[in-house]
């Protein structure tokens, strides 16, 4: 339970909550704002041990009196069974109500409930309609990574092949909003072809080479297998050396052990050369 106590608190730090908690009461409820019920719970769950019972009391008060946060946390108390019965009716409603507050993240939560049938019976439609939802309403691009990764899937095992632009045209509008995954998945699919996306080693380097700029660790590394091998890029040990530097220091294995073995064909001159170019790459970000 402590990795879910440790979750939940991304809900609701805010700062330091270290007076005694208030037991809750309607009538101690009615007093306080919004903001100071959701403290109160707050303050019960910094006990030791947490008092989740309490907190979670707290933070309907808080939800009712329109505390987003608050609703987020409840969602997820409900739909974990911390301090209270299972209830993924109870967590759709708080998640819901969230959302309709102005939370996209709720939406997209909802979503994979639907997808992933945490508490309710699967149900793929109703998923994608979640993050479809948030598509056309909010315009939000972590619904479009959400959505394009089940249509990878569906293209990949041919169920609907159609769905490979489908998920192309979405990954290439997050990757312009700023989304750095959606490189991923754009370049793993034209390196291997994808339903009716057929596959085009350029546009995979071209997406391999966003990523890996952008700090992705396996894009880094997989773009020095490509400048190791000479495929569709120049054979270029030393720029080689410099990706799988930068992204065994992201804590990339396979880059640590391409680096190792570049490193068996360089001189040493060639070596304090890339060390350079990952540095030089470090300092200019």
């Amino acid at each position: 339970m402590h990795w879910a106590i440790l979750f939940l608190s991304v809900f609701l730090v805010t700062g330091t909550a270290s007076a005694t908690p208030v037991p809750f009461s309607s009538e101690a409820a009615a007093e306080l704002e919004a903001e100071e019920q959701r403290l109160e719970a707050e303050k019960h769950l910094q006990r030791e041990p947490p008092d989740l019972v309490e907190a979670r009391r707290w933070l309907e008060a808080a939800a009712d009196s329109g505390s987003v946060e608050a609703m987020g946390a409840v969602g997820w108390l409900y739909e974990q069974g911390l301090g209270v019965e299972p209830d993924a009716e109870k967590a759709l409603e708080y998640y819901t109500n969230a959302y309709e507050a102005g939370e996209n993240e709720y939406g997209l939560r909802i979503g994979w409930m639907y997808i992933q049938g945490i508490g309710v019976e699967p149900d793929r439609v109703a998923g994608e309609e979640w993050f479809g939802r948030v598509i056309e309403e909010r315009d939000d691009s972590a619904a479009r990574l959400a959505l394009a990764s089940l249509m990878v899937s569906d293209a990949m095992t041919n169920l609907r092949p159609e769905r490979g632009t489908q998920a192309r045209d979405l990954l290439v509008q997050a990757l312009d909003d700023g989304v750095t995954e959606a490189a991923f998945y754009l370049a793993q699919m034209y390196m291997e072809g994808v339903g009716n996306l057929a596959t085009d080693p350029a546009q995979a380097v071209h997406y391999t080479q966003i990523g890996a700029n952008a700090g992705v660790p396996e894009m880094q590394a997989w773009l020095a297998m490509l400048h190791a091998r000479g495929e569709v890029v120049t054979l270029d040990l030393v720029e080689a050396h410099k990706w799988a530097t930068l992204a065994a220091s992201g804590g990339n294995q396979a880059g640590e052990q391409l680096r190792h073995e570049i490193a068996n064909h360089l001189s040493e001159a060639e070596l304090i050369d890339a060390r350079r170019r990952a540095l030089q790459w470090i300092n200019e970000r």
